[in-house]
């Protein structure tokens, strides 16, 4: 099941569409040491149920250029089904408490940006569902920000702190595209 929403979450970056719910992308910088560059931050609810699929929720950031950071962050240790699956990420979102979550990487297809993502299956991941919805529940409540610490698990790594602002415009859209995957509220 995880594999199934990790699919879905990949499709957002690469600029699928998704069924019946949405996507919002939000630009917000990401901080690795002394390195600074603009990211886009994506949420997004596939809400499919038909047989087979179980539609996912899921928010993630790219980093671009990632290859120029690999001796300060170690990103082939994310990607594929063999990532570590410790709670490396601290996602903060307005006021609520930071979540400790396992984010999975890929690089995406233009080849250059590394694609971080927590995702849930809607049905069978019934605690790491719980943790994104969380998330996303406060995000669209707006007027704050959305801070994701995202550690390395090589020892002497920087982590990448990722900043997003979320504006009362910006929480109305996520809103609308989230609400079949937060039960229509």
């Amino acid at each position: 099941m995880r594999t199934l929403a990790l699919a879905s979450a990949s499709m957002v970056w690469h600029g699928l569409a998704l069924a019946a719910g949405g996507t919002v992308s939000l630009p917000g910088t990401a901080v690795i040491g002394s390195d600074s560059r603009d990211v886009t931050m994506v949420f997004a609810c596939d809400d499919t149920q038909a047989r087979g699929q179980t539609g996912s929720l899921s928010i993630g950031f790219g980093v671009p250029a990632f290859e120029t950071l690999a001796k300060r962050f170690d990103f082939d240790a994310f990607e594929g089904p063999d990532g570590p699956h410790k709670p490396l990420s601290a996602i903060k979102a307005t006021t609520a408490q930071p979540l400790r979550l396992a984010a999975s990487g890929s690089i995406a297809a233009d080849g250059t940006t590394f694609d971080f993502a927590v995702a849930a299956a809607m049905r069978a991941e019934a605690a790491q569902l719980t943790s994104v919805h969380i998330l996303a529940s406060e995000v669209v409540k707006g007027g704050g920000l959305l801070r994701w610490h995202q550690g390395s698990p090589r020892q002497g790594d920087a982590s990448i702190l990722v900043t997003v602002l979320i504006g009362e415009a910006d929480a109305a859209r996520l809103k609308t595209a989230l609400a079949p995957c937060l039960g229509g509220k």
